[in-house]
């Protein structure tokens, strides 16, 4: 089986002179080509959008008069941590959907931009998931269905026909739809490590699964509330800025999330009761990715929506250099690719000349690439069945029984797959 590596070794045997950096990129010029030419069945991923219940106890206020105008406080609320990138529409339809960037305390959010528009007091919300990010290689989807409605999902909707269809969003429930709405930015800094401020006992540790993910700078403050050795003793948290503390919490060998991606856990050891320590973050935006509109937007997290995608092209590297196995058995295309590309290269200058450079063998390269590529889309749709136009289905004369209505031609055309 072949990968990265051994491909552009290939490479090199059979043409040294383009050297090693360029035989590595037309390796890789040679597998975005290759992925591009279709939605081959191994570029098909899985995930599932599942939305949260609706939400809206209490009442919202906005603080734009007071000098914060990304704070919402809530009067009668228990706004959790969950709902962060979740959406809040406050005071009905005259205002639109903010995405919900951080949480402070069960009465305080913070919103994604300026709230727009004067101050609103004491207003009844709405707080649901109305947008949703996709996975970070997201191409573009290939099927996506509403399991408790029976039914295929539309994706190519746009947000221009949504505009016009419902304006206000004035629909929720059940949705119909994903439209393309943005790209957002994802979030993966650093974590500090936890510096401990007067304290006595033990010192816990500080670690993050995912990078830490709140939208700037922070410092986590620890403290010890019961003592005793590691899950016996307690501590609370909170970040510097919050109302008050979380906890207490019972103190663990293993990770204990906090929020944002931070966690934290104790080695075996005695801590002490009031012993402080705080936890430097910095925040890091590391990329963007697609996110979609659910239209309408769900209230029911009973509604799920399983969705196929087919996964954007990627290079490949020699930290990452595996090909998924359907090509690593295949990967002669690769190389007859980049030996075309080899025998269109006259070489860096005329004192040092490329001695694979031939236009007639980069024809023959390409003519033996357009075999294989025949040979290598049949053996893909015998993994994933694709390009099927009709079906030759026997006759199955008066024994067919309910299953009849499939030998009938205009049941095939009422009810075929619509793209």
């Amino acid at each position: 089986m072949d990968n990265y590596v051994t491909l552009y070794n290939r490479l090199l045997s059979r043409c040294p002179a383009v050297g090693e950096v360029l035989s590595q990129q037309l390796i890789n010029d040679s597998w975005r080509t290759l992925q591009a030419k279709s939605d081959w069945s191994w570029r098909r991923r899985s995930f599932t959008f599942a939305p949260p219940n609706l939400y809206q106890t209490g009442t919202a206020t906005t603080n734009v008069g007071a000098g914060n105008p990304t704070l919402i406080t809530g009067v009668g609320t228990a706004w959790t941590a969950s709902m962060i990138g979740s959406q809040i529409r406050i005071g009905g339809l005259l205002y639109p959907y903010y995405t919900i960037v951080g949480w402070q305390s069960p009465t305080a959010i913070l919103i994604d931009s300026p709230w727009a528009g004067p101050d609103v007091t004491g207003q009844v919300y709405q707080i649901l998931q109305c947008y949703f990010p996709v996975p970070a290689d997201f191409g573009h989807f290939y099927l996506a269905v509403s399991i408790k409605d029976g039914y295929r999902i539309y994706t190519t909707i746009t947000e221009a026909e949504l505009g016009l269809l419902d304006p206000q969003r004035t629909n929720t429930g059940q949705t119909y739809a994903f439209a393309y709405k943005d790209t957002v930015a994802q979030f993966g800094g650093i974590v500090g490590p936890i510096i401990p401020v007067g304290a006595t006992g033990a010192t816990p540790i500080s670690t993050t699964a995912t990078g830490f993910s709140y939208v700037a700078n922070a410092t986590y403050i620890i403290q010890i509330v019961g003592g005793g050795a590691s899950g016996v003793a307690t501590f609370q948290w909170m970040r510097a800025g919050q109302v008050g503390f979380t906890g207490p919490i019972v103190t663990d060998v293993a990770p204990i999330t906090l929020i944002d991606g931070v966690q934290i856990y104790f080695p075996v050891g005695t801590y002490n009761a009031n012993d402080l320590f705080i936890i430097n973050c910095q925040s890091l935006i590391t990329q963007g990715v697609p996110r979609y509109e659910a239209w309408p937007a769900p209230t029911f997290n009973g509604y799920l929506y399983p969705c196929i995608y087919i996964a954007k092209e990627y290079d490949l590297t020699p930290q990452n250099p595996s090909l998924p196995p359907f090509v690593a058995n295949r990967g002669e295309i690769l190389l007859e690719m980049a030996l075309e590309k080899c025998a269109t290269y006259p070489g860096p200058d005329t004192e040092h000349p490329n001695p694979y450079y031939d236009l007639r063998l980069a024809e023959l390269h390409r003519r033996k690439v357009d075999d294989m590529m025949i040979e290598f889309g049949n053996a893909d749709q015998d993994v994933g069945v694709e390009l099927v136009g009709y079906q030759n289905l026997s006759y199955a004369g008066p024994f067919a029984g309910p299953f009849g209505v499939f030998y009938d031609g205009a049941y095939q055309q009422s009810h075929g797959p619509t793209f």
